[in-house]
């Protein structure tokens, strides 16, 4: 493998990583496709000579950069996916619990409520309060 692929692909693991970490995921999936997309519209036959240079070639498969490219965007999105999911099951509101007698507090619910509390305190009795 030559060394000047293995620095810049640590380089951008580096970036995307800390972005990932720092600031945030969707950022850092944003800068994951900007970076490559940019260089390629930027600097056209440099990035595409980047990209088809064979690093090594395994029983007959032959491993180019843009393989070692689309390897580290799998493994960068699983990541993201997984920090997306996480984040939003950690900060979602807690389901509440309803009760067996406990009806939803809608306005037909307190006018009948209020008009059962009304009647049993001028029937006399006494009523219980709900903290």
């Amino acid at each position: 493998m030559e060394i000047l692929s293995i620095l810049i692909f640590f380089i951008y693991s580096l970036i995307i990583l800390g972005i990932l970490v720092y600031v945030s995921p969707l950022f850092s999936a944003f800068i994951m496709i900007f970076i490559p997309a940019v260089s390629v519209y930027i600097f056209k036959d440099e990035a595409v000579v980047f990209l088809s240079i064979m690093q090594f070639s395994y029983f007959g498969i032959q491993i180019f950069n843009l393989h070692i490219l689309l390897l580290v965007w799998s493994a960068f999105i699983g990541v993201i996916s997984y920090a997306e999911v996480l984040t939003w099951y950690l900060l979602r509101e807690p389901q509440r619990v309803h009760v067996a007698g406990d009806e939803p507090k809608t306005l037909v619910f307190k006018i009948k409520d209020f008009s059962l509390k009304l009647y049993k305190i001028l029937k006399g009795e006494k009523i219980k309060v709900k903290p």
